[in-house]
């Protein structure tokens, strides 16, 4: 409820803005997804697209391509290696083939890129012009050059099935999808951790709670060591085969959380997999796109849900002194955005909206925004303010995504004090879950 003292506190503080950070790390809650992007045709081609993998740093992407015109072999080759690097936001250059000697006549893949950039770990070991085994190799940078991959690995994998793997950036372990002696099915999961020798151990099975009598395979681990995304047909789900997440409970990594499907609005009737998030909470993956035919990258924002527990009280400051005779200064409140109870996911209605923002103010060079967010009254004070903060920033970072400077966008949280309806129905309350976008412009 407001209250005058409600009132007279956002009369006498400022509260200071607090950023929402996203990175790699597995969401205590189920996380709210956003609409999924197919990456425009500078990535994607009518052919199959498959096995991507993000650098550390989120501005290279590796992907395969399979019976490709461009492809060292032509469409009578197998699979050859890609990569496309980052641009403004979320656009990226026009993808190129890597180029010898990492794609050859044999399937080619990388598996996993080191923390600087400088290797790319590949899912095969070469045996000569005429063999190539499952495994583990890896190639260093020279210059620009990538320099012929040698064998990281020494176990012999059996040759059947589908082998794949992924290795952490900083080379510390390796995951592997492959039918071993103990396998419970098709394809399972295992891990390989690199002894005090620097060699790699022999893979360990990673247990019963991630690996089903059906096939697991694409394993990607975030950056925090925990998070593990892979691909499954046997837990059910979607479709071929869905992506699920997973997080490690100990350092035996056999021990395993019950792994959580990330939901329709991500995996589809058709294979999906090779599940990267960069710092940004922007998710790079495979999907089938509801069809068992070729594949495409697409990628995917990933918000993570107000916390259950009471938050810290947001710093205060005092307010700022007023500057001594400004110029007047017209207000206009220039677009708004809706929320659902608890959420800080723009309403897809209320980002059609806000993208005819974006056009106007791109017509004037000398705006400067304010984005305002509101709330309800559910909640505790303390809670609606930060959820209010949150609101604004989200609205912040999709003007930010269509072109708009940051600079020139401020952000601030005023709770529930300021409904624009009564809190005592829900038609009003959904009104009072609201961003707006309010223009400045000094008069002269």
């Amino acid at each position: 409820m407001v209250t005058q003292n409600k009132i007279n506190k956002m009369k006498n503080y400022l509260i200071a803005a607090t950023c929402l950070l996203i990175g790699n790390y597995g969401f205590a809650q189920k996380a709210n997804y956003d609409s999924r992007i197919r990456l425009s045709d500078s990535v994607n081609v009518k052919e199959d697209e498959s096995a991507a993998v993000l650098s550390s740093d989120g501005k290279t992407l590796y992907f395969v391509r399979s019976f490709y015109s461009g492809n060292k072999d032509g469409v009578a080759g197998k699979q050859d290696i890609y990569y496309s690097t980052r641009k403004a936001g979320d656009q990226w250059t026009t993808a190129k083939n890597l180029g010898l000697p990492l794609n050859d006549e044999f399937h080619n893949s990388v598996c996993g890129v080191s923390a600087d950039g400088n290797k790319l770990y590949l899912n095969a070991i070469r045996k000569g012009p005429l063999k190539s085994d499952p495994g583990v190799s890896v190639s260093s940078k020279m210059g620009n050059v990538w320099a012929p991959a040698s064998p990281l690995t020494t176990f012999e994998f059996p040759e059947k099935g589908f082998f794949q793997s992924y290795v952490s950036p900083d080379e510390n372990y390796i995951i592997v999808s492959f039918e071993g002696t103990d396998t419970k099915g098709l394809e399972d999961l295992y891990v390989m951790k690199k002894d005090a020798s620097g060699k790699f151990a022999d893979p360990v099975h990673m247990g019963a709670s991630i690996n089903t009598s059906g096939f697991e395979t694409s394993p990607i681990v975030s950056k925090d060591g925990k998070t593990l995304y892979f691909s499954s047909n046997g837990f059910g789900g979607q479709g071929d085969g869905d992506i699920f997440k997973t997080t490690r409970l100990d350092d035996s990594w056999t021990s395993w959380s019950a792994p959580e499907n990330v939901g329709s609005k991500i995996n589809t009737s058709g294979f999906d997999g090779s599940f990267s998030v960069d710092d940004a909470g922007n998710a790079y993956y495979i999907s089938g796109d509801g069809a068992s035919g070729p594949g495409d990258i697409f990628t995917i924002n990933l918000i993570a849900p107000p916390p259950p527990v009471e938050v810290e009280v947001p710093k205060v400051v005092e307010a700022p002194k007023p500057v001594a005779a400004p110029k007047p200064i017209s207000v206009d409140i220039f677009g708004q955005a809706l929320f659902e109870f608890n959420s800080i996911v723009i309403n897809p209605d209320s980002k059609e909206s806000l993208k005819n923002v974006v056009k106007k103010l791109k017509k004037n060079k000398t705006y400067r925004i304010q984005v305002e967010g509101h709330t309800d009254e559910k909640g505790s004070e303390e809670y609606n303010q930060k959820l209010s903060e949150k609101r604004a920033l989200s609205v912040k970072k999709f003007l930010v995504s269509q072109g708009i400077k940051p600079s020139g966008i401020i952000s601030k949280g005023f709770g529930e004090l300021n409904p624009e309806a009564e809190n005592s129905t829900e038609e009003g309350m959904a009104k009072n879950r609201r961003v707006e976008v309010k223009y400045f412009i000094r008069k002269k």
